[in-house]
């Protein structure tokens, strides 16, 4: 095992996590941004053609706010989540080549990082 297998491991698992959190982070954000601008766009509409006045359309539009404030707290929470999978990911990658490592020469690791 050299420098750029290790790197290659590495990058692989991050690589895998990422992919896997992007595809769902995907998903989500384009169904919310769709609801979003639906919702924009039934406001606007609504507003024009005097079916809301201006008091329930300036109600509406702090709902609108709200929507989008959870919007990006929830993205926010899926990174945060995507940054946690990498750091176990990639230290438990290690813990296990290190255990390889020791195994290899008959030597005994303590447990630095808990086998994932």
């Amino acid at each position: 095992m050299d420098l750029n297998d290790i790197a290659g491991r590495i990058t692989a698992t991050v690589t895998e996590i990422v992919g896997t959190d992007a595809a769902l982070l995907r998903g989500y954000s384009e169904a919310k941004v769709r609801s979003i601008a639906h919702f924009t766009l039934l406001l606007g509409e609504a507003y024009v053609a005097g079916e809301i006045t201006s008091d329930q359309l300036r109600r509406e539009r702090e709902e609108l706010d709200r929507m989008v404030a959870r919007f990006v707290r929830n993205i926010q929470a899926l990174t945060a989540t995507t940054a946690e999978r990498l750091i176990g990911g990639i230290t438990g990658l290690i813990a296990g080549l290190l255990r390889g490592f020791a195994g290899a020469g008959g030597l005994v690791l303590p447990d630095l990082v808990p086998a994932p």
